[in-house]
């Protein structure tokens, strides 16, 4: 079998795998970089080209929900219907294009390509927008996963971002005995680019290949629109950890990864969302069109059979 192919660049935001602290990290978002080791002593980071494996599995029957399930995430081809992405703060949300004629999509490509034959359902707000000129100008280029381990880190992390009902709403629902378990799915793509994406894209590491004894609790204070700190993860590095990318993505094709998960049954926390990261691809041409992207959050309450 051919090694997989790979790029290798710095990744930011990792802690020193001799990193210790006895309590949760709590700090506002830009005195974070102060503890993160220099980047010398972290070394650069292969991603691995996650086109080559995913043909590789589904040239074995693989299908696209079986690699999701094994990995984490999965690329889909998906030609939207969607030609204006961008989200007007003063308008209604749901009224928007980009959300009125994304949404459905999203529950499709959820019920029948990542989930299917599971009993599901299924909860969106808007799309989010990311890049120049947006409401959310900057890229997220520092390793982070954005909401713990257990419900109870997923329900403090959603407080600093959503009203209070909306948080009581989702217990409610996961706390009722015919919900096996939860998944937020984010479907992550190029938008309104007319180039391949090639600057900022998206890595993800395999939860399976990270330890739970290297993911540090962290909240971000001041960050969410409420003030309440978030509560997610930092992540220590580890020569086990396997990142990932899909080199060249275009705007007909969505990136679907695990931004949590968990399931009653499990009598033990354990990783099974991706740590992310925006990174420079080091292949990239000089002057290479900024990145335009859209990410959107779908939250999926798996139900009992």
């Amino acid at each position: 079998m051919s090694e997989t192919p790979f790029v290798e660049t710095d990744l930011y935001g990792f802690l020193a795998p001799d990193f210790v602290s006895p309590d949760r990290i709590a700090v506002k978002l830009e005195d974070l970089p102060a503890r993160w080791p220099a980047q010398e002593t972290i070394g650069p980071t292969r991603v691995y080209d996650a086109r080559s494996v995913q043909a590789r599995e589904e040239s074995k029957g693989i299908s696209e929900a079986d690699f999701f399930e094994e990995h984490g995430f999965v690329l889909l081809s998906h030609e939207s219907e969607v030609q204006d992405w961008d989200i007007d703060p003063s308008q209604p949300e749901m009224e928007q294009e980009a959300a009125r004629v994304y949404g459905p999509e999203a529950e499709s490509l959820i019920r029948s390509r990542l989930l299917p034959g599971r009993k599901v359902e299924i909860q969106q707000g808007a799309p989010q927008r990311r890049g120049p000129g947006t409401a959310t100008p900057f890229y997220a280029g520092a390793v982070h996963q954005d909401y713990g381990l257990r419900p109870e880190d997923f329900e403090e992390s959603l407080e600093a971002f959503v009203a209070p009902e909306i948080v009581r709403g989702w217990r409610e629902r996961f706390d009722q005995d015919d919900v096996a378990g939860f998944v937020l799915v984010n479907l992550w793509r190029p938008v309104s680019m007319q180039d391949p994406l090639m600057h900022m894209p998206l890595a993800v590491c395999e939860p399976r290949s990270v330890r739970v004894e290297d993911c540090v609790p962290l909240s971000l204070l001041e960050f969410g629109p409420t003030g309440r700190p978030t509560n997610q993860l930092a992540l220590r590095r580890h020569p086990a950890q396997r990142w990932y990318y899909y080199p060249g993505m275009t705007g007909e094709e969505v990136l679907a990864f695990k931004n949590y998960q968990f399931f009653k049954d499990d009598s033990e926390a354990k990783v099974e969302a991706c740590f992310h990261s925006a990174f420079e691809d080091p292949t990239a041409p000089a002057g290479a069109e900024e990145r335009q992207s859209c990410e959107h959050r779908v939250s999926v309450f798996v139900l009992r059979d």
